[in-house]
């Protein structure tokens, strides 16, 4: 006769739902801890290629200046008046164009006339290119990783040749004295930084013939003078982080005259991206030095040490900065 045996419940422990409720909250805890390093390790990694970035800049402009004797003009302006009368060899451009063939991109630079200014559609000497369609070219070389958003054919790195001492801020903190009045002969408005432009500058107050500097007039050091700078997304307009709805930031195409500018505000970094140096990384921004280096200035630096550190040839190096 077949017997059958009843199957018996398993003693084998099993998890109750509170316990199970408890792992899953402990995973999320985790979860929640992991997440912001794994965000600050990738800022790092995007930090460190935003320098990488500005090294190759700067090494490009530092190698223009052996070839050519002088650093490359921030921008070019001029007609063909002022070019005949003042002998500048080229029509108007951002800086970059002319170190495109320190950075091998030799041949978008000889996409460019350059007679002709950064936007002209008519053809070149080649007969089958113009600036224009050069000015369209997008290289990687020209973008912060950290940036969320930028225009077409932008650069997030640009010259700033200029701060504006005689704005409303920066005046104020000369007359109680927080900072001081450096030596400059050459404007009554501006403190001048090591890329001058070349042209009949008509940006100043008063006007002068503007020509590159050479590496000689850096007379503060190469490591104690800055030289190229980030400005990003342009030209979506943002103030201390924060997008604005506007798409009035100028300057934003790496070709463009205007993408050089000058700065009007304390603090010098990071209020807005509309002619001032501006990033979206944690606390600073990268800056290139005229030495090649590249330093991360963060936003809490001294406005009397930037400032010492801004202009290059006012005898004022600060003992100690980094």
């Amino acid at each position: 006769m077949l017997k059958f045996r009843v199957p018996q419940c398993s003693d084998r422990p099993g998890f109750t739902l509170v316990e199970l409720l408890v792992v899953i909250a402990i995973i999320g805890m985790l979860v929640g801890l992991l997440l912001p390093a794994v965000q600050q390790a990738r800022e790092a990694a995007r930090l460190m290629q935003c320098s990488n970035n500005m090294r190759q800049i700067a090494l490009a402009m530092l190698n223009y200046e052996s070839t050519n004797k002088t650093l490359p003009p921030a921008y070019t302006e001029s007609t063909a008046q002022t070019r005949e009368k003042y002998k500048i060899p080229y029509a108007t451009f951002n800086g970059l164009v002319f170190v495109l063939p320190y950075m091998d991109q030799t041949a978008i630079y000889s996409m460019f006339d350059l007679t002709k200014n950064w936007n002209s559609t008519a053809k070149n000497w080649n007969g089958t290119s113009t600036n224009a369609e050069a000015g369209k070219q997008e290289i990687n070389m020209f973008k912060c990783p950290t940036t969320p958003e930028r225009g077409q054919y932008a650069s997030d790195y640009a010259a700033n040749t200029g701060i504006q001492f005689g704005a409303g801020e920066i005046a104020a903190k000369i007359n109680d004295g927080t900072i001081s009045n450096k030596h400059n002969k050459s404007q009554a408005q501006y403190w001048e930084s090591a890329l001058s432009p070349w042209c009949w500058n008509t940006w100043y107050s008063s006007n002068y013939l503007a020509t590159p500097r050479p590496l000689s007039e850096v007379r503060d050091g190469t490591s104690n003078s800055m030289l190229y700078f980030e400005d990003c997304g342009r030209p979506y307009y943002y103030q201390r982080g924060v997008y604005q709805g506007t798409n009035n930031a100028s300057g934003e195409k790496w070709a463009d005259l205007e993408a050089f500018y000058h700065s009007h505000n304390v603090p010098f970094q990071n209020v807005n991206n509309s002619n001032e140096t501006y990033s979206f990384h944690t606390s600073g921004c990268n800056t290139s030095f005229c030495d090649g280096s590249v330093h991360y200035i963060n936003n809490s630096i001294d406005v009397e040490t930037y400032l010492s550190l801004f202009t290059c040839k006012a005898g004022d190096i600060p003992d100690s900065w980094q």
